[in-house]
Formats: structure tokens, sequence, C-alpha cells
């Protein structure tokens, strides 16, 4: 594919008690699953990616019809190689909301940090990715 968004998130499928802003990771996914199609139509991979276990992440994707990958850093490499922005919550260190789109070259060519409106959010990675698609 021409360009790639990649997402992060704290984790879904838990009870999250006080980890703020970790009831929209359910919200985050449903999004980038509905509009899979219009990210497929214009030439772009979705990926998701939390600190979670990769049991986890596949208990999820399988219950909510997640179409894209969802990835486990679970031992924070690309945290730690990408210098992502995280936070402790729960007992473990945690992704913030963050949406990278990245090229074929595998260049990053946006970030949408701290992402706090969700749906906009979706939305513009979206239109970002597929201009960088266009472009390729």
């Amino acid at each position: 594919m021409p360009a790639t968004v990649l997402f992060t998130y704290p984790g879904t499928g838990i009870a999250w008690g006080p980890i703020p802003g970790a009831a929209g990771c359910a919200l985050q996914n449903r999004l980038f699953r509905d509009a899979w199609p219009d990210f497929r139509r214009a030439g772009v991979d979705v990926r998701g990616v939390s600190t979670q276990l990769a049991y986890e992440q596949t208990e999820f994707a399988r219950a909510e019809e997640i179409p894209y990958p969802l990835l486990s850093d679970a031992a924070h490499q690309l945290t730690a190689a990408l210098r992502l922005p995280v936070f402790r919550g729960a007992g473990r260190l945690r992704h913030k909301r963050l949406i990278l789109v990245v090229d074929a070259e595998r260049t990053v060519r946006h970030t949408l940090f701290p992402v706090e409106d969700i749906p906009h959010a979706v939305a513009e990675s979206l239109r970002l990715a597929a201009d960088c698609a266009r472009r390729a």
C-alpha cells in the first residue's frame, strides 16, 4: 500500500477504572473499522497498536469484527524506537492516543497528537493518508 495509518491507544476490553481517556479506545477502533472501506478505496492500510498482550488484542478484534491488524507492543520496542508518548495506568505502561501517517518508504509524513476529538482525528487521518497515497 502507498500509505499506512498507525494509531496508538491505551488498550481495549479492560475494566478501566481510573485510566484517563481509555474508555475511547473501543470507539476509536470502531470508527476506524467503520471507515475501513474508505481507507481501502484510498489505498491506505490501517494498523492499531497498544501495549496490551497479543491475545487481548485478538479477543477484542474478534468481538468487534476489526478488519485491520491490532498489534501488541507489550515489550515496548516500538514505544522505545519511536519515543511514543506513554503513561502508566492499571500497573502497565500504556500508549497515549496518537496517529501517524506513513508513506510507502516508511517515512512518517503526518502526526496527529494529542488526539482529543476521536471522530475528527479518524477523518483527518483518512484525508492525510489518501493525499499521501495519491502522491505515491
